[in-house]
C-alpha cells in the first residue's frame, strides 16, 4: 500500500498538468487493469467518487470482447515498452449506462520496471451518437429512395394530424398493393386502436429525434400478426420517415437463442465438472461454481481478472501445456498438480480447447475438470505395486509361469528358464500340455485339475516329476492361483525344486516301514516274554511259600533270609511282568476297563494302610485329606494301580522325616485327588520325560541315598493310560530341585 502511494504521488507530480487542467480524461491503471488513480473529469465520466477508485478495475467496466481487447493492448504494451496505438472501448458506467472512450496508453516505470500504465482518453459518447444517427438517416433514406427491402413509409403532419403520403416498394409488397388504398388517410383513423403508434409519431415529431420500437402488429389483408421493429425519423419539422422491418424469425431465433444459452448456462453452472475460460496469458474470463467447489473457493466469489497460474502447484509447467494445446487445439486428460484457495495440493485432469474469434484467430481456451487427487494417489499406488510385484516375480527364487484358461503360457519368470532349461520363445504362446515339460506319468492328472481350477474347485498343491530340456527328470512342488489381469482370468503357477526333499521323504518313508517293522517284532516279543516269565514266576512265588509254611520253623536263619530274598525278587519280576503285559495290552489295544460304584476315599485310605510300613520305615508324615465318602464310577483295580504307583513314588522320594498330603475334592463336574510330597522334586528336563514308556528318572549322587532306585520307569506310563482310558487327566506339577512334587489326577464324575 505505501508503494502504491508513493507511485501515485510520483505520476500525480509528474503529469499535474494533465490531471489538473486536461480536457481528457487521465487515469492510472496497474498491470491487472485495477484503478490506482484518476482525474476528476474521469470519475464524473465514470459516475464514481474518489474513495471507490482502491475497489474499481477495467474488468468490472468492460463486456468480453473489449476485456480481451484491452488485455491484448496491455500485453503489447508490456511486450514494447512503448505508447500504444488509440483504440475505442465502450464501458459500463457505475450510472448503469454506457459511454465510449477513445484512448491510448502509455508505460510507467520506476527503476527500469514497468509497474502501471497511464490511460489518456477522450469521451467520444456523443460523436458516437451522432455517428449513430447519421448512419440510421443515410439507412431511412437508402431503403426509402433506393428500393431498400425494408417498408417504408412517409408521414406528413397537416394541422396536427398526421396523413400517410408515400411508401417504398418493400411496402407495396408486403402488403400485396393494398398500401396504395390508404394514401391520404389520417393516422389516427387508421391506428385509432393503437395508442402506441400515435404517441410514437407525435414523439419523434415533437423531439425531432428518432424512436425505435418493437411492436406486435396484426395486417388486416392477411391476418397475420407479426413482430415489427418500427424506426421512426425525424426529416424536416412536417416530415416523418416510418420503417417497419418484420423481426418476427429474428424474435423468435433470438428467442430460441436466448433459450439456449440459459439451457447453456444452467447446464454448466449444474456441471459437476469445473467449468473455465482463459485467455491465452492464463487470465480467467469466466467458470462455474464448480470450479469454485474443486478449489476451494466460495461459490459465489468471482475469479475472473485472475491468473490462472495461481491454482496451479508449478506455474512454470502452464508453458508446457500451452505449447501443446497451441499445437493440437486441444488437451484431453491433461495432469495438472493444483492448489487450492487455502494452499491443499491435489490433482485434477483437464480436457480443453482452444476458442477463435469470427476471423479464426484463437483467443483464448475453454475447458473442464475434475478433481483426481485420489485416483491419482491410487494409481501411484498401484504403480509402485506393480513396480514391487514385478521386481518380486523377476527375482523370486521359485519358477513363476502365468497361463491363460486355454492353457496358453503368457508370461514366465527368469527363475522358470533356469528351472526348466528352455528360453521364453520356447515356451510363451505354446500350450503347457503340448510341451514335454510335465513328466508323461502327471500329465493325465494335471490336465483334469486345470480344467476344475479355472473353473473355480479349489485344489492343494501337489508334487510332480519335470523333465528339463537336457532330459534331466526332478520332483516339483505345484501350487496355483486365479489371478485377474485386465479383467482376464489366468492361472498363476509356481514350481519349487524339491527333488531333495522329495527323497528324503522316500528314504524316510522306507525307514518307518523297517521301524513298523521291528516294533511289530518288539510287541510280539513283550508279549511272548511276559506271558512265558508269568507262569515260572508264580511256581517261584507259590513255592517260596510253601517251604516257608510247611518247613519255617526248622530253618536256619541264613536258609530263611535266602528264601525271602527269592520271594521278593520273584515279587518285583511278577510286578514287572505285569507292567510288559500291561503295556502288551496298551499296544494291542485290548486294555479294557470294568467300571463299577466305588468309594474313592476308602480305596486311598487302603492303599495308605498297604503302604503304612514303608511309611513308618521312613518316618514320614502321611495326612489324609479326604471327605468320609467320595462315590463315583471306576475300575477299582486299575485306579488302585495309579493310586499304588503316585504313592509309592512319593514314598521313595520324600527323605526321612519328610511329608505327603493325599487330598480329595470335588472340582466341578470331576473328582481330583492329588499327592504331595517334600522331596527330591523335578526338574524341567525330568518333567519332559515323565509320563512316557521307560520314562526312569536317575537320581544319584551325594544327599540322595534315600532315594529307592528301583524301577522300569512303566509306572506313570500305565498310570496315564488308565488315567486316560476314565476320560481323565494326569499331571505333576514342581517348582524343581529339592522344593517337592505334587501329582495331580482328574477322573470325571458320571
Amino acid at each position: 500500500m505505501i508503494e502504491i502511494e508513493y507511485n501515485r504521488e510520483k505520476v500525480r507530480e509528474k503529469y499535474k498538468d494533465l490531471f489538473e487542467h486536461s480536457l481528457d480524461l487521465i487515469y492510472v491503471n496497474d498491470l491487472n487493469g485495477k484503478f490506482l488513480d484518476a482525474s476528476d473529469l474521469t470519475l464524473i465520466a465514470l459516475g464514481i467518487e474518489r474513495e471507490d477508485i482502491p475497489n474499481i478495475s477495467f474488468i468490472d467496466l468492460l463486456d468480453r470482447d473489449n476485456l480481451i481487447k484491452a488485455y491484448k493492448v496491455t500485453k503489447e504494451i508490456r511486450k514494447t515498452g512503448k505508447q500504444s496505438a488509440q483504440s475505442e472501448y465502450k464501458l459500463k458506467t457505475k450510472r448503469g449506462d454506457f459511454i465510449y472512450l477513445e484512448t491510448y496508453g502509455i508505460p510507467l516505470r520506476k527503476d527500469g520496471e514497468m509497474y502501471a500504465v497511464l490511460g489518456i482518453a477522450k469521451n467520444i459518447t456523443e460523436r458516437k451518437k451522432a455517428e449513430k444517427k447519421l448512419r440510421e438517416s443515410a439507412d431511412m433514406f437508402k431503403a426509402l429512395f433506393k428500393e431498400g427491402s425494408i417498408p417504408a413509409y412517409t408521414w406528413k403532419n397537416v394541422e396536427g394530424n398526421f396523413v400517410l403520403i408515400n411508401y417504398n416498394n418493400a411496402a407495396a409488397k408486403i402488403t400485396h398493393g393494398n398500401v396504395e388504398n390508404y394514401i391520404g388517410y389520417k393516422a389516427s383513423e387508421m391506428y385509432k386502436d393503437r395508442l402506441d403508434i400515435l404517441n410514437d409519431l407525435h414523439l419523434c415529431l415533437n423531439d425531432k429525434t428518432h424512436v425505435n420500437r418493437e411492436i406486435k402488429y396484426r395486417f388486416q389483408f392477411s391476418n397475420e400478426e407479426k413482430v415489427l421493429l418500427v424506426n421512426y425519423s425525424y426529416v424536416e419539422p412536417d416530415l416523418i420517415i416510418v420503417r417497419t422491418e418484420d423481426i418476427t424469425e429474428r424474435k423468435k431465433a433470438e428467442e430460441r437463442l436466448k433459450e439456449s444459452e440459459l439451457k447453456y448456462r444452467n447446464m454448466v453452472n449444474n456441471l459437476d465438472v469445473g467449468f473455465y475460460q482463459v485467455t491465452l496469458d492464463g487470465i480467467m474470463l469466466n467458470h462455474n461454481p464448480a470450479h469454485n467447489k474443486i478449489l476451494g473457493y466460495d461459490l459465489s466469489e468471482s475469479l475472473v481478472g485472475k491468473k490462472v497460474t495461481d491454482f496451479w502447484q508449478h506455474p512454470e509447467e502452464r508453458e508446457n501445456y500451452l505449447k501443446q494445446i497451441l499445437s493440437d487445439t486441444y488437451a484431453k486428460n491433461y495432469i495438472c498438480p493444483s492448489l487450492t484457495k487455502n494452499g491443499k495440493k491435489i490433482v485434477v485432469q483437464l480436457n480443453s480447447h482452444l476458442m477463435s474469434d469470427k476471423h479464426g484467430k484463437f483467443y483464448g481456451i475453454e475447458g473442464t475438470f475434475i478433481d483426481v487427487t485420489e485416483k491419482y494417489k491410487l494409481e501411484e499406488k498401484l504403480r509402485e505395486s506393480e513396480k514391487k510385484y514385478r521386481n518380486l516375480y523377476d527375482n523370486t527364487p521359485f519358477s513363476v509361469v502365468l497361463i491363460n484358461t486355454q492353457g496358453v503360457v503368457v508370461d514366465m519368470n527368469p527363475k522358470t528358464k533356469e528351472m526348466f532349461g528352455y528360453d521364453r520363445h520356447e515356451i510363451i504362446g505354446k500350450k503347457f500340455m503340448n510341451l514335454s515339460i510335465i513328466h508323461k506319468d502327471y500329465l493325465p492328472t494335471l490336465l483334469t485339475v486345470f480344467g476344475k481350477f479355472v473353473k473355480g474347485e479349489r485344489i492343494h498343491r501337489m508334487d510332480i516329476k519335470i523333465k528339463r530340456k537336457d532330459g534331466v527328470v526332478f520332483w516339483a512342488n505345484l501350487q496355483a492361483a486365479l489371478t485377474k489381469i485386465n479383467d482376464k482370468t489366468y492361472v498363476q503357477a509356481l514350481f519349487t525344486d524339491i527333488t531333495a526333499k522329495k527323497e528324503a521323504e522316500i528314504l524316510v518313508e522306507k525307514e518307518v516301514e523297517k521301524l513298523k517293522e521291528l516294533d511289530k517284532i518288539r510287541k510280539n516279543l513283550i508279549s511272548r516274554v511276559s506271558h512265558e516269565l508269568k507262569t515260572p514266576l508264580v511256581s517261584v512265588s507259590g513255592g517260596c511259600e510253601l517251604l516257608l509254611t510247611l518247613y519255617g520253623e526248622q530253618l536256619s536263619k541264613e536258609e530263611l533270609e535266602i528264601i525271602e530274598l527269592i520271594e521278593k525278587g520273584g515279587k518285583r519280576l511278577k510286578y514287572l511282568v505285569d507292567n510288559l503285559i500291561d503295556i502288551s495290552r496298551i499296544d494291542y489295544e485290548k486294555f479294557k476297563l470294568l467300571k463299577e460304584p466305588n468309594d474313592l476315599s476308602a480305596i486311598i485310605r487302603e492303599i495308605s494302610k498297604e503302604l503304612n510300613y514303608s511309611i513308618k520305615n521312613r518316618k514320614i508324615n502321611l495326612m489324609l485329606l479326604l471327605p468320609e465318602s467320595f462315590q463315583i464310577n471306576l475300575d477299582l483295580v486299575r485306579i488302585e494301580q495309579v493310586i499304588m504307583n503316585l504313592l509309592s513314588n512319593a514314598i521313595k522320594n520324600t527323605p526321612p522325616n519328610g511329608e505327603i498330603v493325599i487330598k480329595l475334592i470335588k472340582k466341578e463336574n470331576y473328582a481330583e485327588f492329588s499327592i504331595h510330597d517334600t522331596g527330591i522334586g523335578i526338574s524341567p528336563e525330568e518333567m519332559e520325560m515323565l509320563f512316557t514308556r521307560f520314562g526312569k528318572l536317575e537320581r544319584y549322587g551325594e544327599g540322595y541315598e534315600y532315594i529307592d532306585i528301583q524301577g522300569t520307569g512303566l509306572g506313570l506310563y500305565i498310570s496315564k493310560e488308565i488315567v486316560d482310558s476314565h476320560e481323565g487327566e494326569i499331571r505333576a506339577e514342581s517348582e524343581g530341585r529339592n522344593k517337592g512334587s505334587t501329582f495331580i489326577v482328574r477322573l470325571p464324575i458320571t
